[in-house]
């Protein structure tokens, strides 16, 4: 096996380890939000072996670096601190040790280049002005703009994740589930009607949290792959698509949204090196044990052949508690040579351990050391100005030029350890004749400075590989520290713009952490095109979010769903800016050379829109996810998930467009048993807003139970539901009709459906319940279902002698006659005065008058016999307001149009046709093939019409296949003469009436009853 970098051959068995997360969220806290330890414990590591890189090399000189100036003063330092620079307050800093310390802010001082001007002539100069001139592009823009990062790899992630497509929605259930339910939390808690974005900033930091824990959870129990394969980077080739895209989705969103909670309580985002540093150690550690393997060692830690190694990559990986124990902890003593005797004694053991102690205390004094990785805060700025000028003093005391460790001067020994010349100069090797610490020892101990001073050709030699590489540069670099030439450091002039602008802010780690990461694959590291996982964590460094997505929407829609929506809510992914905007005067070969198709999804909606379409076409097509319940029971299914989807995408207009397509699609599939779905798609389009495609589910529902069903009650709900007043009038009329032709109440009882059945007898508590879900739909269902339960109540006082056990027949008349004629009196609003107005909304439509009337018939006084209808002496049943609604509602049909009192005569036929025996010669179907009046109730209703031809039968009454007598209290047509018209009732009606007005006028003038 060989390392995709700059190691050998080690096993890959701990490249990826997604349990036992650094990151975990604590209870009650932000996720990523925990408290900062004040010191690292001291546990072991777990690191893997070791290989020698090519910071063992000797450190060369150049012949003038011995030559000093001879007017150059030589300065005291303190003996009390690290190789005696103290470490306290009372040191004082001019602004060039605050210059070179590389923090920002501060006083800036340009320094003239004291370079050959002839060296400008040559190519490599060439370059270094081109650079230097990107560099003050970049700083400049950085002031006065949005951040532009260089995307060097975006071409080529976009061509990896052209070519993986959108992967298959095949992760488990409750991850997809319960990754819906953490999105929709997050929106919940933090998008409100006011912009906060400090909820915003924590709600992002819980839901971040909690969504990696629950995809390294869902990962977990996967099988890890035994056989053995080349190291690499990131999960392995054998490992599952969901695994790949955990690994990413959790390094993107620890980058963004890792938060820690200060002393006051409040949350902060954690500094960058520090979220790097534990993600290297959990998800990138080859180094296994390594620290503690070697102190185990005998003779001694220092004897072991990768005890530097092992120092200069705990330093690179941030563990500077490890480097600076192996040192504490060497073992000098005990080091031997070949012939077995002590390798340091006397003077030279002593000046190793001093050298060594002092590097310790500066180690020790590092930020770093606390888990400090704010490296531009105040504590860093110091550290790095007296760590710089420590290094000066163990360079003189270890070449002789002090004989006491703190009493030397400072010397302007160049910072770079390396020489450009291939062999040692005289006055480099008379220095290692006169050191009085051992060479190889003071060579290694120049690279710790060298390293925790940010020089980056010692932290590339010391990586392993480009993304230890960049973590680490990231860390530690200090970019302004050595032009390439190795020439004393100066601050150019893109420097001092960049330094001036610099703040410890998320986007200034992010365009260190890319500039990083852009010097780190310039070396001769190698990012290899063909892993994806490789291009995905390089579009993390190089902040590529749109390459990121593209990438995980190839191994995993939910994960690259959630990134996209929290990446948009945290501000990390750019606006989408439709393509034509950016292609006008562009032709084909212009794009085609660009790489960019202006048809394709991800340029005409944009990253997120077009991954949450794809991921809500999954959905809709999974049947088995309404099978997964949530964490309290309840279950959704694909097509409400998709829903909940597309309501997030950024474009409004597209995503009514998606969702339309899928309420058609829905609406398609309907069937009467589908209330439930109807009922969810409801419900979840009215929290988006979307109300007219809420009514078009539940219109098209409705017309569905009152085409194939006799689910009238639920019919007319829905109708309410849908806002559609007219249709729920229509059922009410076939159901006004249907009483009305057969002269009983229909449905039977027994037949009634449940919404109709609580309609009419739990009235209130079903009214109320409604009013919860649609307040104007209640109150339309109410007052539309008036007429009809009036109606109903009449046949049912009628017919049902068990409903008024201990009433008197006339009482029981009486109740009966109340209740028809309050249906007479809404028949009648329309026409009042003998004009029709339907502005005024009657509740019982006029076309039903003429046969309302002729029910009335069996109330009052048959003009050819002094007795009440049916041959029984009786006394009048209507009262003297009835008689006036009766003759008020006769006067108003004869004086009103002709097209409306035809349209009652039509109706009345029909009834009088229906009548056991019916009228000879005629069947109701006849007269409604016969019918061509436009009438309201017949030709103007479709469902009314369709209903009556397919059901009618006369003396029967039924909606299901069997047919059951019906028994009446009395039926008015049974002694209607042939060839009735609507003229012979209302004659019959008027005569009978004033009979019974006389005898009530008489009785009342005598006080007595006639």
């Amino acid at each position: 096996m060989t390392f995709s970098g700059r190691g050998t051959l080690i096993s890959s068995t701990n490249s990826f380890n997604p349990s036992g997360s650094p990151f975990a969220s604590t209870p009650q806290k932000p996720l990523f939000a925990q408290q900062r330890a004040q010191k690292r414990s001291g546990a072991p590591s777990t690191r893997g072996p070791l290989q020698p890189s090519k910071l063992g090399q000797a450190v060369m000189y150049n012949d003038d670096e011995d030559e000093r100036e001879p007017n150059q003063q030589e300065t005291k330092a303190n003996r009390s601190g690290t190789f005696g620079l103290p470490f306290d307050d009372t040191y004082d800093l001019d602004d060039s040790s605050i210059l070179m310390s590389g923090a920002p802010g501060g006083d800036l001082e340009m320094r003239d280049d004291d370079s050959d001007l002839m060296m400008l002539n040559t190519p490599a100069a060439t370059e270094r002005v081109r650079k230097e001139a990107a560099g003050i592009f970049r700083a400049s823009v950085a002031q006065s703009g949005p951040r532009i990062r260089d995307l060097r790899f975006a071409a080529l992630a976009k061509d990896v994740y052209t070519h993986m497509g959108t992967a298959s929605l095949l992760e488990p259930g409750e991850l997809i589930v319960n990754t819906e339910r953490l999105i929709t939390r997050l929106y919940d808690e933090g998008v409100g009607e006011e912009e906060d974005e400090e909820k915003l900033d924590e709600a992002l930091a819980h839901v971040a949290g909690e969504l990696t824990d629950l995809w390294k959870r869902a990962i977990s129990d996967f099988p890890q792959p035994d056989e053995e394969h080349t190291v690499e980077i990131g999960p392995g080739p054998n490992t599952s698509p969901l695994e790949k895209a955990t690994y990413l989705a959790n390094l993107a969103l620890h980058v963004h949204h890792e938060r820690y909670e200060d002393n006051t309580g409040r949350t902060r985002p954690t500094p960058l090196p520090e979220t790097l540093f534990k993600w290297l150690d959990e998800y990138h550690n080859v180094y296994s044990g390594q620290t503690e393997e070697i102190l185990r060692y005998k003779p001694s830690p220092a004897s072991h052949a990768l005890f530097w190694q092992a120092i200069f990559v705990a330093l690179l990986r941030g563990k500077v508690d490890d480097a600076a124990k192996l040192l504490r902890q060497a073992g000098w003593d005990k080091v031997r040579k070949d012939n077995g005797e002590n390798k340091y004694i006397n003077r030279a053991l002593e000046s190793v351990q001093l050298a060594t102690a002092e590097t310790v205390a500066m180690l020790e004094n590092c930020p770093g050391y606390n888990e400090d990785w704010d490296i531009w805060n105040s504590d860093w700025t110091l550290w790095r100005v007296r760590t710089r000028g420590a290094l000066d003093h163990l360079r003189r005391f270890a070449e002789g030029r002090d004989t006491m460790l703190g009493d030397s001067t400072f010397s302007d020994f160049s910072a770079s350890v390396t020489s450009t010349r291939n062999r040692e100069s005289m006055a480099g090797l008379a220095r290692r004749a006169e050191s009085q610490v051992p060479w190889e020892i003071y060579e290694k101990l120049n690279i710790i400075f060298d390293i925790v001073l940010g020089s980056k050709n010692a932290i590339l030699d010391a990586a392993q590989d480009w993304c230890e590489a960049t973590i680490g540069l990231t860390a530690w670099w200090d970019d302004r520290r050595a032009d390439k030439f190795g020439n004393p450091l100066s601050m150019a002039r893109s420097q001092a713009l960049t330094l001036a602008s610099q703040s410890a802010t998320t986007d200034s780690y992010l365009d260190r952490l890319n500039n990083a990461f852009h010097v780190a694959v310039e070396e001769d590291f190698y990012l290899n095109p063909h892993n994806p996982v490789e291009v995905g964590i390089a579009c993390i460094f190089e902040d590529n979010v749109k390459g990121l997505i593209g990438l995980l929407r190839g191994w995993s829609l939910p994960i690259a769903s959630a990134v996209a929506e929290i990446a948009s809510l945290g501000g990390w992914l750019p606006q989408h800016q439709p393509g034509a905007f950016f292609m006008e005067g562009l032709d084909q070969d212009d794009l085609d050379v660009l790489g960019v198709d202006p048809t394709a999804p991800d340029e005409i909606d944009g990253i997120k829109d077009s991954t949450l379409i794809q991921y809500a076409q999954k959905l809709t097509d999974d049947e088995d996810i309404g099978t997964i319940a949530d964490h309290l029971g309840e279950s959704r299914d694909g097509w409400e998930l998709a829903i909940h989807v597309l309501g997030r995408m950024d474009s409004q207009e597209r995503s009514e467009e998606m969702i339309g397509i899928l309420v058609r699609h829905i609406v398609d599939s309907l069937h009467v048993d589908s209330n439930e779905v109807v009922d969810k798609t409801w419900s979840l389009l009215n929290e988006l807003g979307m109300i007219p495609y809420a009514e078009e589910v539940v219109e098209t529902y409705a017309e569905i139970l009152a085409r194939d069903s006799h689910r009238y009650g639920e019919a007319m709900w829905y109708f309410a539901l849908a806002h559609k007043p007219h249709k729920v009038r229509e059922v009410m009329n076939l159901l006004i009709s249907y009483s009305l032709i057969q002269s009983t109440a229909f449905p039977p009882n027994e037949e009634l459906d449940d919404w109709l059945h609580r309609l009419l007898n739990e009235r209130n508590e079903t009214l109320e319940q409604c009013a919860k879900q649609d307040l104007e739909a209640a109150e339309l269902l109410g007052k539309m279902l008036s007429g009809y339960a009036s109606l109903r109540q009449y046949f049912v006082i009628r017919d049902d002698e068990a409903v008024l056990p201990n009433a008197t027949p006339y009482a029981r008349k009486q109740q009966a006659a109340t209740a028809l004629v309050n249906v007479i009196a809404s028949s009648d609003d329309n026409i009042r005065g003998g004009l029709l107005d339907p502005t005024r909304d009657g509740i019982v439509s006029e076309d039903f008058l003429l046969a309302l009337l002729g029910e009335a018939l069996a109330f009052v006084t048959n003009p050819d016999n002094t007795n009440v209808h049916l041959g029984q002496q009786a006394l009048p049943i209507l009262n003297l307001d009835q008689i006036d609604i009766i003759l008020k509602a006769v006067e108003d049909l004869q004086a009103v149009s002709d097209r409306v009192r035809n349209t009652c005569e039509e109706f009345l036929q029909i009834v009088l046709a229906s009548a056991p025996g019916g009228l000879k010669g005629t069947t109701p179907a006849d007269l409604l093939k016969k019918n061509a009046s436009g009438s309201l109730v017949l030709a103007g209703s479709t469902m009314v019409a369709t209903q009556l031809k397919n059901s009618l039968s006369g003396g029967l009454v039924g909606s299901g296949a069997k047919m059951n007598p019906v028994k009446r209290g009395w039926d008015w047509r049974a002694d209607m003469p042939a060839k009735t018209t609507g003229d012979d009732v209302m004659q019959r009606l008027r005569l009978g009436v004033a009979k019974d007005l006389a005898g009530l006028w008489l009785a009342d003038a005598d006080n007595a009853l006639w």
